[in-house]
């Protein structure tokens, strides 16, 4: 008869402590940890820059920061020619374009000041910019002044000095409304064609039965909308209120996108305008004109 033999001491001390282990392993193994959800991003405030096509916000530099602005409204009507042969130009972008420069300089953080230079006519206009009411609890709305001083020719001729008030409020991140009543000085008799690089423009300014006043009283209104996180639709008007009246009121419509420090901004608009001055003398009544900005802090 055959007799089982006894196990190995060794085998029996391994198998002991693998049935003691098994229980201490499987309390302190954790199961599988779930991923952090990725984070959205919060979407941006309403005011995001300090203009919204050619008018003024309420916007702040802050102290010793600054900010620097190109416009650019190619000098072609969108609604002459047919569909093909504004094609065959690139929808205006062959023909040139009015462009402006412009830098300014946060004083202090509700103080700024600047100088902005446009090829329409070679204007320089200087300007300062005093936010003085900011939107809080106790207050529904922002509130800026600008006083500004501009000439043609880099600033030797026809002078003007132009105040004005801009009132604005904001709704939650998604909408911007602005009023910006404004006296310009001066802008009788700037009727004039704008010339680049040998090429000549007409601005479409008329005089009327309002040119023998000297000076313009405006009121640009207009707003900005969020409809994504870094997206924007814009649009602003400037009817004349009294005074010199050339032209219809000035008007445009844009769409932008703000990324990190940059605004980049495609607008139509009815003018090469975009100093007070310019604003003034008004739009043309039946021209539509491409453009764009682009604004950068820093």
């Amino acid at each position: 008869m055959i007799q089982a033999r006894p196990s190995s001491p060794l085998l029996l001390a391994v198998g002991a402590f693998l049935l003691g282990a098994l229980p201490a392993f499987a309390q302190t193994q954790s199961p599988t940890p779930t991923p952090d959800p990725v984070p959205v991003a919060a979407p941006l405030p309403a005011q995001i820059d300090l203009n919204l096509i050619n008018l003024p916000t309420t916007m702040s530099i802050a102290r010793h920061k600054g900010y620097f602005r190109l416009t650019h409204r190619f000098a072609s009507d969108l609604r002459r020619g047919s569909f093909s042969q504004n094609a065959a130009d690139l929808f205006t972008l062959d023909k040139g374009a009015i462009i402006g420069l412009e830098y300014r300089f946060g004083i202090t953080s509700n103080l700024q000041a600047g100088v902005h230079r446009s090829l329409l006519s070679k204007t320089i206009q200087t300007f300062a910019r005093w936010d003085f009411l900011r939107q809080g609890d106790s207050l529904p709305v922002s509130v800026s002044l600008t006083g500004s001083f501009e000439g043609l020719n880099n600033l030797r001729e026809r002078h003007q000095q132009g105040v004005a008030v801009t009132v604005s409020r904001t709704f939650g991140d998604r909408l911007a409304l602005y009023a910006t009543p404004a006296f310009v000085a001066g802008t009788h008799a700037v009727d004039f064609i704008a010339g680049h690089e040998g090429h000549e423009h007409d601005t479409g300014l008329e005089e009327d039965e309002h040119a023998n006043h000297d000076d313009t009283w405006f009121a640009g209104i207009g707003g900005r909308v969020r409809f994504a996180r870094t997206g924007y639709i814009d649009g602003e008007y400037t009817p004349r209120l009294h005074g010199d009246d050339p032209n219809r009121g000035e008007w445009g419509v844009a769409v932008e996108k703000r990324t990190g420090g940059h605004t980049l901004q495609l607008n139509f608009t009815n003018s090469f305008g975009t100093t007070l001055g310019q604003l003034a003398r008004g739009g043309s009544p039946h021209d539509v004109y491409l453009g764009f900005n682009i604004t950068r802090r820093f």
